[in-house]
């Protein structure tokens, strides 16, 4: 097992806990109050009341929303943690 796998698997414990998924489907945020773009990542939330084109974080949302400081960074991260969803 490459170390990789192993901090996929820690990671996918400690998500199954926090957002009730351990691979869950990653979307870009806001995180940081008065900021133009979302720099944040955040696990997709399933609440039918929460629009999926709002990019805002509420009570309804799963954790972790995690600030990236760059839009650029955020549509990279959530991306990344998209295409490893389907890895062992």
């Amino acid at each position: 097992m490459s170390l990789l796998d192993v901090y996929r698997k820690d990671a996918r414990d400690l998500l199954a806990v926090i957002a009730s998924s351990a691979a869950p489907e990653w979307r870009v945020c806001f995180t940081e109050d008065g900021s133009e773009e979302p720099t944040g990542i955040a696990p997709v939330c399933a609440d039918d009341e929460h629009d999926p084109d709002d990019g805002s974080v509420y009570n309804c949302c799963p954790a972790p929303a995690i600030e990236c400081f760059s839009s650029t960074f955020a549509d990279y991260l959530a991306a990344l943690l998209n295409s490893d969803r389907s890895q062992s």
